[in-house]
């Protein structure tokens, strides 16, 4: 692949996600939200191993990421080292075996817009290539959650400080640097999808906490406008 996909591909991915998302939050009405939030639990929240499965994946690759250091601590026993990789492969296993139920689901439901329907089957495919290509780079290329914290730890670094070093991904085995293209690219899928709704949901929580604040205020101040306003000692209301 070339260089350059690790380089932009990252930030455009993540743009896409981020502007997709507000764009349908702000589109949608308080109505539209419910509905669709209630079709995509139904599509995609699982079993509980379904949730757990993606739940330790995620905890994983975040866990390698915010701390290198005491991974490759762990990683010094090696007894300790089976078990980490065997609880990510498990993991992995149960999150593939989720995704067929919800693949099998999406093929299951009848009508709907064809556009969305695109986009779910593009999301749920890309997803399978992000879980095969871990679970294959797993078996070929083992104790990656020890090299893994040495190359993609680095990488993802080097995004965030905005100096990409794409030479770290793009040096990687195929089935490595497909897992992160997919990934990347299954990211930029999700607003188009009918996922996006149950992603909505913390933006909306974190939306209303932050208005809390302003609405308590609004409360507090309004009673205390109307008794100073000088507007209704010029036109008072008429009985």
């Amino acid at each position: 692949m070339n260089p350059g996909i690790f380089r932009v591909g990252p930030y455009a991915a993540l743009l896409i996600f981020i502007g997709g998302l507000a764009v349908r939050y702000a589109l949608a009405h308080r109505r539209d939200r419910a509905a669709g939030l209630a079709e995509s639990q139904d599509l995609f929240v699982g079993g509980r191993v379904w949730r757990l499965g993606i739940l330790l994946l995620m905890l994983g690759h975040g866990g390698g990421l915010l701390f290198p250091q005491q991974i490759l601590l762990w990683n010094t026993v090696p007894v300790r080292l089976y078990i980490l990789e065997g609880l990510a492969f498990a993991a992995g296993i149960a999150a593939l075996a989720g995704w067929a139920g919800v693949m099998w689901r999406h093929l299951g439901r009848a009508g709907g817009s064809a556009a969305r329907e695109v986009a779910d089957a593009a999301f749920l495919s890309l997803l399978f290539v992000a879980l095969l290509s871990g679970l294959l780079t797993a078996i070929l290329y083992r104790w990656g959650s020890s090299w893994g914290v040495l190359t993609l730890t680095p990488y993802v670094r080097s995004l965030a400080s905005g100096n990409p070093a794409a030479a770290l991904a793009a040096d990687l085995p195929f089935f490595v640097r497909l897992h992160v293209f997919s990934s990347m690219a299954a990211l930029a899928a999700i607003p188009f999808s009918r996922l996006a709704p149950l992603a909505l949901v913390p933006l909306h929580r974190g939306l209303g906490l932050l208005l809390r604040p302003l609405s308590a205020m609004g409360r507090t101040v309004e009673p205390a406008l109307r008794k100073h306003n000088p507007l209704e000692r010029l036109w008072p209301e008429e009985d």
